[in-house]
């Protein structure tokens, strides 16, 4: 099939609220990511300063981002225009490296793949929607390594379930070893020479696994190593899962 197309359009607040209210009222398995929020949103911080009740909590947080929506839904639509116009630049060679990196043919369900330019700065993926926000004052170098990253997700997961078919949809998110191992790899494989021919970035994981040691070494170098040696991607998906499995207690405690 051809090379996928990302589309970008703005995201209505009624889409992207409930992952926002997540993100503000983390479980105890869960990281918190509120403070990348109100980093970008401090007002709203002032508002639930001394608000307990979690049902009057959901109702200020909602109209606190309706009211930011309205307001800045025509930067939205512009955000929308320009990283729409900046990644067709490099789209069908992007998803074509995917494709040869991870050594699987894009689905046919994958003919568009939806960013959604939104007022979270957190940025995260839906796998069966085959969609992902991007934060609307991003950058346009930021927009394409975010853009990047997530789509590799997709095809990743593809890649995945021929490897190891018994894996649970649920899995492919928090906080599921699966996921995790997901969320370590795109700076190994997006630094491959063929992604930064394309795009020279310098892409990196969440900063607890660039952080983490197992036996004295950082975790990410015996994930760079399996890939550098790999004989194909499914043994470097073996390796690793082999490996992020035997150290599960380790990973787990970050």
């Amino acid at each position: 099939m051809k090379a996928p197309k990302v589309e970008f359009s703005i995201a209505s607040i009624n889409r992207i609220f409930p992952m926002i209210h997540f993100f503000l009222n983390p479980t105890k398995k869960q990281w918190d990511w509120s403070n990348a929020i109100y980093k970008n949103y401090p007002e709203l911080k002032s508002k639930l300063l001394t608000v307990k009740d979690k049902n009057k909590r959901k109702e200020i947080e909602y109209h606190f981002f309706l009211d930011v929506f309205k307001k800045e839904k025509n930067e939205l639509e512009k955000s929308a225009k320009r990283f729409q116009k900046d990644w067709d630049k490099i789209n069908d060679k992007v998803m074509l490296v995917l494709s040869e990196v991870i050594e699987q043919e894009w689905p046919e369900k994958d003919r568009t793949i939806h960013g959604r330019t939104s007022l979270n700065p957190i940025c995260p993926r839906y796998i069966k929607q085959r969609t992902f926000d991007v934060f609307y004052k991003c950058s346009h170098a930021r927009m394409k390594a975010i853009t990047m990253h997530e789509i590799l997700h997709f095809i990743y997961f593809e890649k995945w379930k021929k490897v190891f078919p018994k894996t649970k949809q649920r899995e492919f998110d928090s906080p599921y070893l699966v996921w995790k191992l997901s969320e370590m790899v795109p700076g190994i494989i997006l630094n491959d020479d063929k992604f930064q021919k394309i795009f020279k970035h310098k892409h990196r994981p969440y900063k607890e696994y660039e952080k983490l040691k197992i036996e004295g070494k950082p975790l990410l170098s015996y994930l760079q190593n399996f890939y550098d040696n790999r004989k194909d991607f499914a043994d470097f998906l073996k390796q690793s899962w082999k490996f992020v499995k035997k150290h599960e207690k380790e990973i787990n405690s970050i």
